[in-house]
C-alpha cells in the first residue's frame, strides 16, 4: 500500500528552467535531471499547450491542427503508454536553451501532457528513451552529456539506446568532470545551485497527483456550503447558518443532475452579503469525503457540543476521541490504497495541522483482506457483474 501510494503521489526533485521562444515567450519546464540540460537538442510541448498556437509557423498550421485533433481523441493511458509509437509535428518555431543560448526546435507530440510537469519538457534523447526513440524516428539530433563508466561508448553514435545511468558528465560546460548523480557535490545538485546563481532556473519539488475533483450530481452526499449571487459571486454559508441540511422530498429525475436542482425550497435562497436572490450549490460532495473522517464521528455518533457552532468545536467528544483514536485495527481492500485509503490519512494530517487531533495516521494497524473472485477470475464489478 505505501508503494502504491508514493508512486500514485509522485514526488519528483528537480529543477524548474525557463526556456525561451525566438519571439521572447517564455517557456517554463520542470525536470528531475537538469545536469542533463546542455543535452537538450529540441522541445516538446503537449498539444494542448497554451502556446502552440502562437509558435507554429504557417507552413506547418494545417499539420499541427490535424495532429492536435487527433490526439484530443486519446486518452492520457493510451498517449503515456510505454510501447506507444512516438508520433509528432514540428511546429516550425524555436526555443533557446538558457545554459548555453543554443537554438533548438520546438515539436508537438502526444506523449507530453499537461497533467504533469508544466506540459513542455526539455528534450534529452541521450539519455532519455523516448527522446531517444522520437529523435531517431524524426532524424533529431542526440548529444551525449554522461559519459557512461567503464564503457567504449564515447559519443551519441555509439548509443543503441538512452543511457539513463551514473557515469561522469561530459559537454556540459561548468559541470564537466563532475559525478553524474543526485548526491551531494554530484551533478544534480551542482547544477540547481549553478542555475539558481546564474538566475536560470531554481530548484523545485512537483506531484504527480493533482486536486480532488470532490462534487457530485447526487442528493444524498454532504452539501457543499456555497451560495452563488450574480452581484456578489460565490459566497461561502456563514459558519452560523451550518451545518447545510438537505431536505428529506426529493423529485429524482432521468437528467443526470442532482435532484436537488429541482428542489426550489433548497436551491433559492438568499445572499448572505447583500441580501439579494442567489442560488445554492446543488451537488454534493464525493461519499469519500464522508468515509474519510468516519471513524471520528463513530466515537460518539449523536454528540453535539450545544448552541451556537463555534470553529473551536470537534464534531465528536474530545474524551472519548482520546480513549478510542486513533484506530487499532483496520481492515479494508488493497483497491482503495489510492483513493479511500489515501483520503483516509489525508484527513489526519489536516487535522492534525488544524489542532484537532494529536496523531499523524489515523490507524496504527492496517490488514488487507483477499477478494473472492467469480469463475472467470475476476472480482465482482458494478459495471459487469
Amino acid at each position: 500500500v505505501k508503494v502504491m501510494q508514493t508512486n500514485w503521489i509522485g514526488r519528483s526533485e528537480g529543477a524548474e528552467v525557463t526556456f525561451t521562444t525566438t519571439e521572447g515567450d517564455p517557456i517554463e519546464i520542470f525536470t528531475t535531471r537538469p545536469d542533463t540540460l546542455w543535452g537538450a537538442t529540441f522541445m516538446v510541448l503537449a498539444p494542448e499547450h497554451e502556446l502552440v498556437d502562437k509558435v507554429t509557423s504557417d507552413g506547418q498550421r494545417a499539420e499541427v491542427d490535424a495532429y492536435k485533433a487527433a490526439a484530443a481523441r486519446l486518452d492520457e493511458v493510451a498517449r503515456g503508454a510505454a510501447d506507444k509509437e512516438k508520433t509528432g509535428v514540428f511546429t516550425g518555431g524555436f526555443a533557446i536553451n538558457p545554459v548555453n543560448d543554443e537554438r533548438i526546435p520546438i515539436w508537438i507530440a502526444d506523449y507530453v501532457m499537461m497533467g504533469y510537469g508544466t506540459g513542455a519538457i526539455m528534450a534529452v534523447p541521450g539519455h532519455d528513451q523516448r527522446d531517444f526513440e522520437f529523435a531517431k524516428k524524426f532524424d533529431l539530433p542526440i548529444r551525449l552529456v554522461v559519459q557512461p563508466p567503464d564503457s567504449e561508448v564515447t559519443s551519441a553514435d555509439d548509443l543503441s539506446e538512452a543511457w539513463p545511468g551514473e557515469g561522469v558528465m561530459i559537454n556540459s560546460g561548468p559541470i564537466n568532470g563532475i559525478p553524474a548523480g543526485k548526491g551531494e557535490d554530484e551533478s544534480v545538485k551542482t547544477t540547481v545551485q549553478w542555475l539558481e546563481a546564474q538566475g536560470k532556473g531554481k530548484g523545485a519539488v512537483n506531484y504527480r497527483m493533482r486536486d480532488w475533483l470532490i462534487s457530485r450530481q447526487r442528493m444524498w452526499g454532504t452539501p457543499i456550503p456555497m451560495i452563488f449571487c450574480d452581484k456578489c459571486g460565490t459566497v461561502p454559508v456563514p459558519y452560523e447558518d451550518l451545518p447545510v441540511v438537505l431536505p428529506d422530498d426529493a423529485e429524482f429525475k432521468p437528467t443526470g443532475e442532482s435532484p436537488l436542482r429541482y428542489h426550489e425550497g433548497f436551491r433559492y435562497v438568499k445572499c448572505p452579503q447583500c441580501g439579494g436572490d442567489a442560488e445554492r450549490e446543488t451537488d454534493t460532495m464525493d461519499t469519500f469525503m464522508c468515509s474519510s473522517w468516519y471513524p471520528y464521528a463513530y466515537v460518539t455518533p449523536y454528540w453535539k457540543k450545544g448552541e451556537p457552532l463555534s470553529p473551536d468545536d470537534t464534531p465528536w467528544d474530545p474524551e472519548m476521541g482520546e480513549y478510542w483514536l486513533p484506530v487499532d485495527q483496520y481492515t479494508g481492500g488493497i483497491e482503495h490504497a489510492t483513493m479511500h485509503l489515501l483520503y483516509f490519512r489525508f484527513f489526519a494530517k489536516a487535522m492534525r495541522d488544524l489542532g484537532i487531533v494529536n496523531f499523524d495516521e489515523p490507524t496504527q494497524r492496517l490488514f488487507n483482506q483477499g477478494m473472492i473472485l467469480g469463475p472467470d477470475g475476476e472480482k465482482m464489478s458494478k459495471s459487469r457483474g
